[in-house]
This record gives C-alpha cells, structure tokens and sequence, in this order.
C-alpha cells in the first residue's frame, strides 16, 4: 500500500505577484468607454425627455430640474467610477499562466495558467476597431467566470498574444 504524502511548500519558495510588472492596457481605450457613457448617456437623457414630454406630473419644473440633476450627478459618477476602474486594468504575460487586473474599488487579480486554456479568441467592436483595438479572451477549462478578457489591446498586439498563448498551449500539450 502506496502512502500519502503532501508535503507543504514554504511560501518564501512560491512566485511573488506583486513583483511582476504588469503592463497597462491602451490608454485609446478609454476613449473607446468614454464614447459608450456618452452614448449610454444620451440615450437615458432621451428616455428621460420622452417620459418628460408624455407624463404631464413630470412636467412641473420641481420635476424637470429633479431629473435633470439626477442625470447630470449620475453621468458624472459614471465618468468618475470608469476614470478610476480603466487605470486599474493591466496584464502580465509569465512562462505558465497570464494575469489581469482589474477594478478600483474591489481589485480582482486573475491567473489563467495555459495548461487551463481551452482555446481563445480576438473580437472587437465598431468603436474598438475605429482605434484600432481588440479584446483577446481566453476561454477556459472551468466556468464562464474563469475565462479571461483582457480590453483595450492594440489589435497586432492581441493576435500577437493569441498565437503566442496558442503555440505555447499546444507545447505544454505536447509535453504533458
């Protein structure tokens, strides 16, 4: 009979991620989620005007001004909360997983080891493409929640990820 053995490791020995150098992701991409708050933005200020237009109790100025200073306040908090939350995302690339951060006010540090990695893709979307953007994503082993989507990546750079990631995938395949 085989005995068990699990052996603990001394923290010391494991990898520190606070000393990996993660890189920051575009700064166009800000724009990119600048011009979707104003879009966000217009569209509930339309809503608001309609709702304005048809609902005569909304039309007494206590109203008009109520709302119109909800909106104001709350697209000034949106702008506020994505200024923060954008200068918070960067990325790392090491010899057996990736990480991405995320978040102001809860930070998030996601590791995809490449051993996980299922398989990945590069998408973007009109507003990405006009700045010459990507999203990579990469899909993995686990749930919906364990994949990892890095924004804001210069579109040579993200394919230039995913191949890399892709190659390296099927090395360690090939190894294990």
């Amino acid at each position: 009979m085989m005995e068990f053995l699990n052996n603990s490791v001394p923290l010391d020995l494991l990898p520190k991620i606070e000393h990996t150098e993660l890189k920051k992701i575009s700064p166009d991409y800000l724009k990119v989620l600048r011009i979707e708050l104003m879009i966000s933005s217009a569209v509930v200020f339309l809503i608001a005007a309609v709702l304005i237009f048809f609902i005569a109790v909304l039309q007494k100025p206590i109203w008009i001004t109520v709302i119109a200073i909800s909106w104001l306040l709350l697209s000034l908090l949106q702008y506020f909360l994505q200024q923060k939350a954008f200068s918070a995302c960067a990325y790392a690339i090491r010899d057996k997983d990736i990480l991405y951060q995320s978040g102001w006010l809860i930070r998030i540090l996601r590791t995809c080891p490449f051993n996980r990695i299922q398989h990945s893709s590069v998408n973007s979307g009109p507003l990405e493409r006009k700045f010459n953007l990507s999203t990579l994503i990469l899909y993995t082993a686990g749930t919906d929640a364990s994949d990892v989507r890095i924004p804001g990546l210069q579109e040579s750079e993200a394919i230039a990820l995913k191949e890399w990631i892709n190659k390296k995938v099927v090395d360690e395949e090939q190894q294990g």
